[in-house]
């Protein structure tokens, strides 16, 4: 026999939850075709995983790399933590409908992109009018992993109704978006998101997402939810369990704090009630750190039509400014310290001050909102209740930022999600077996991506090796704040459709990722 792979002497754990065991895998043409306790073949690629663990490759259901791709599809920080898949679009913000342009548009107003990236982005990537023509780009461009992509409510409603718009589409916007929809839906997507402690999707009532729900429904999409948290934790996970109970769709709850076990306990008995209902969540985050051209761009960008009032009014859009740490200051009286405490010190208001930095020299001045541990995802031990949650996967919510300007803005820990998964969950006693299902054949299965997820014959050969005792991320007292360049560590090999994009270690710009839609299906 000849296979294009071999990979012998690993620790199978093939992603149904079932006990792990030795064998040799082989692969051909981007398929699993062999798993044997001995296989017996001619290879091209022989790896011994002899004292590592072989995975399915790791799926990441909540990112925001769909800009991202355009200018670079290395993913080392994906690769790197064996991640081989994600699922792009989260939270409302997607990149239909209409023009590219209509796209960066809209996500230069809402703060996701730079005006720099927007600029350059509309002079060098080519245009898309359509999500079709959007997928034809990054076909061109290749990526390293593989991606899926949702539609967004808030970019569809923002295209159709116009922003901060906190009233019912009418008869003729709501038809707009139902065919917008069924476009998207015929053309790949996954389904349909929501991110409705954001504007304009928060102007949306539920029954008008249950509307919208229905029509993904009818296509088999699925519902992934930025949940209305504004109500309370529980009560907005209950909205998205009431949307999927009344559209009879499928629902994923996006981020979900473990500050609040018993929303992970509501989700759980919804499934037994029938409903499919699946959560993710960030093991752990730190605050978004943002140089302060990039925090304050919309200042930057009027520096020279404004007048002291003018900038003054703009900082005034700026929530939770007190709590606000700096970093990059050359000066160990401000190093790493809330805004708040530096302002009380000198008997500044925190307006004063912060126009005191905006003036400074210092180009690399940098913000950070939210600290070194976020409240809301502090990586601290789970709950019994969630740790034991079979519907709980890995979201890591990355957001890339500029590649090309990694200082511009960025985040800790994030890059670390799957390590601190484990870590967490192990400390919990749950079986080894038992978190790789969870970020391996449960989100494949509820995002409908058929043939990945598992370590079966036929299956696509997404193939993560890795030294499961060495799999670790930077500690708090590790992790350097001032640098967004730290990587997991542990991981061998990250194997995408059969080739070895990250070889013992190093990685390899071989853009095997294929592009995925429901049921199975490239695009």
């Amino acid at each position: 026999m000849y296979c294009d792979l071999l990979i012998r002497n690993g620790f199978i754990i093939d992603g149904t939850g079932k006990p792990g065991f030795y064998a040799d895998l082989a692969v051909t043409q981007g398929k699993i075709i062999e798993i044997s306790a001995k296989i017996e073949c001619q290879a091209d690629l022989i790896i011994d995983a002899f004292g590592l663990t072989v995975c399915p490759g790791f799926i990441d259901p909540h990112v925001h790399e769909e800009l991202t791709v355009l200018t670079s599809g290395k993913f080392e920080e994906f690769l790197r933590q064996g991640v081989t898949t994600t699922v792009n679009g989260n939270c409302g913000h997607s990149i239909t409908p209409y023009s590219s342009d209509n796209i960066y548009e809209y996500m230069a107003k809402k703060g996701l992109i730079s005006v720099k990236i927007k600029e350059r982005n509309q002079r060098d990537v080519p245009v898309w009018t359509n999500f079709s023509e959007y997928f034809d780009v990054i076909k061109n461009k290749g990526t390293n992993i593989n991606l899926g992509f949702l539609l967004g409510h808030g970019t569809l409603r923002w295209s159709v109704m116009g922003d901060a718009k906190n009233r019912k589409p009418t008869v003729k916007e709501q038809s707009t978006l139902v065919r917008l929809i069924e476009e998207g839906m015929e053309q790949g997507a996954l389904g349909l998101s929501t991110g409705l402690t954001y504007s304009p999707s928060k102007y949306a009532d539920t029954d008008e997402i249950i509307k919208l729900a229905k029509v993904v429904q009818t296509y088999d999409g699925l519902y992934t939810t930025h949940i209305r948290s504004y109500l309370g934790i529980l009560e907005a996970v209950q909205e998205a369990i009431n949307i999927g109970e009344a559209a009879d769709i499928r629902v994923q709850v996006s981020h979900l704090t473990p500050n609040c076990p018993e929303a992970f306990d509501e989700i759980l008995s919804a499934r037994e009630r029938g409903l499919e209902i699946a959560v993710d969540t960030i093991p752990k985050s730190s605050g978004h750190y943002r140089r302060k051209d990039r925090l304050f761009q919309y200042v930057f960008s009027q520096e020279g039509t404004l007048t002291a009032e003018g900038r003054r009014k703009l900082l005034k859009k700026i929530r939770f400014k007190e709590k606000l740490l700096v970093i990059n200051t050359d000066d160990p009286l401000l190093e790493n310290r809330a805004l708040k405490e530096i302002a009380f010190e000198r008997k500044l208001n925190i307006d004063d001050l912060i126009l005191n930095l905006l003036e400074n020299d210092r180009p690399n001045l940098t913000f950070c909102q939210g600290g070194l541990n976020r409240q809301d995802f502090p990586g601290s031990p789970y709950a019994d209740n969630i740790a034991h949650n079979p519907l709980v996967m890995v979201g890591s919510d990355r957001v890339s930022g500029d590649v090309d300007d990694p200082y511009a803005q960025y985040e800790l820990f994030r890059k670390g999600a799957f390590p601190i998964y484990f870590s967490l969950c192990r400390q919990n006693r749950v079986r080894l077996e038992e978190i790789v299902r969870r970020i391996t054949s449960l989100p494949a299965q509820h995002f409908s991506l058929s043939d990945r997820g598992l370590l079966a014959k036929g299956k696509a050969a997404d193939i993560t090796i890795l030294d499961v005792d060495n799999y670790t991320y930077p500690s708090n007292e590790e992790i350097d704040y001032s640098s967004p360049f730290s990587m997991t560590r542990g991981v061998k090999y990250t194997i995408v459709n059969g080739k070895v994009a990250l070889d013992d270690g190093t990685l390899k710009e071989i853009h095997a990722g294929q592009l995925l839609a429901r049921s199975g299906r490239k695009l």
